[in-house]
């Protein structure tokens, strides 16, 4: 008799139930895009080679980000006139960009510089669209680039600067019968199509990292419990908190205490690091749970 009564009373409690996710963190560069408003500028000047390069390095490297942040994460690309004698790693530089573009962060992509050419002797290509691409030669040409990065939502407030040194590869396509001159001309023309994949490399260290994590969900023997557990089970959180948001006028403080601390996880993965605090905050207040300091650790790691 006293192993049944004790069998019922642990049915009456809450039970937890294991979420497995991948959560998105910030890049390698430490820096976080997610659900931001970010302006990716290059400079344009009178040499026209580099201002190309910078044009599709900034439109390469603003791409790779969409793709990777998705459509939260708004990026948009500003040229922007380089003045003579002008420092543009300087924080007031990217600060009053950031003002003028109504942005969150601001790149700003230096003008690029370039070394010596050099063209390789053109080999037949195996199935030429014309007689004038039916051969190709091979440029390669080093160049340095420097990246400065402003965020205003960062609160070290101030201008982490980036930048390094490869090599282009431009591609020369001719008839086999260009001379040193004219090869050079066209590889120095066809250059600025390669900063696309320059910005692409540039923007993998932008990338978000994602990491396997565990998070628990608590629950009681229920319809509309065991509901809500498998939307959250399938990542839908908004419907999950709708469910969850029934159980606050529940009497027991034990249930109000597990529904107030499932929407504090729900608006965490939403990425609301304020509201999950709030509520886990109403979840503390009705009968803290053993699990909540554990959360609250993750919460305010997230709104640093």
């Amino acid at each position: 008799m006293c192993l049944a009564a004790v069998g019922i009373a642990v049915s009456c409690g809450p039970s937890k139930h294991a979420v497995h996710v991948e959560m998105r963190h910030p890049s390698k560069t430490g820096v976080d895009l997610s659900l931001k408003n970010v302006a990716v500028v290059y400079l344009e000047g009178d040499n026209v080679v580099s201002s190309e390069f910078g044009e599709s390095m900034a439109d390469g490297f603003a791409y790779t980000l969409e793709q990777d942040y998705g459509p939260g994460t708004r990026i948009g690309i500003y040229r922007m006139r380089c003045l003579a004698g002008a420092d543009y790693s300087k924080k007031d530089s990217l600060f009053n960009i950031l003002m003028d573009t109504g942005s969150d962060i601001v790149f700003l992509f230096d003008t690029v510089k370039f070394g010596t050419m050099t063209v390789g002797g053109p080999s037949r290509v195996t199935y030429p669209s014309s007689l004038d691409s039916a051969y190709v030669s091979n440029g390669s040409v080093p160049y340095t680039m420097k990246l400065y990065c402003y965020d205003g939502m960062n609160k070290d407030d101030k201008v982490q600067s980036y930048g390094g040194t490869s090599v282009a590869r431009p591609e020369v396509y001719s008839n086999g019968k260009d001379d040193s001159t004219m090869a050079m001309s066209k590889a120095w023309k066809s250059l600025g199509i390669e900063g696309w994949d320059a910005g692409v490399k540039v923007a993998d260290s932008f990338k978000s990292q994602w990491k396997h994590e565990q998070y628990s969900i608590v629950y009681y023997e229920g319809e509309k419990w065991y509901d809500a557990l498998g939307r959250a089970e399938q990542y839908d959180w908004k419907g999950a908190i709708d469910i969850w948001m029934q159980m606050l006028s529940s009497n027991d403080p034990m249930k109000r205490a597990c529904a107030g601390y499932n929407i504090s996880v729900a608006c965490y993965m939403l990425g609301d690091y304020q509201l999950a605090l709030e509520w886990l905050d109403l979840s503390d207040k009705e009968n803290k749970l053993p699990i909540s300091d554990a959360l609250r650790k993750r919460i305010s790691a997230r709104k640093q």
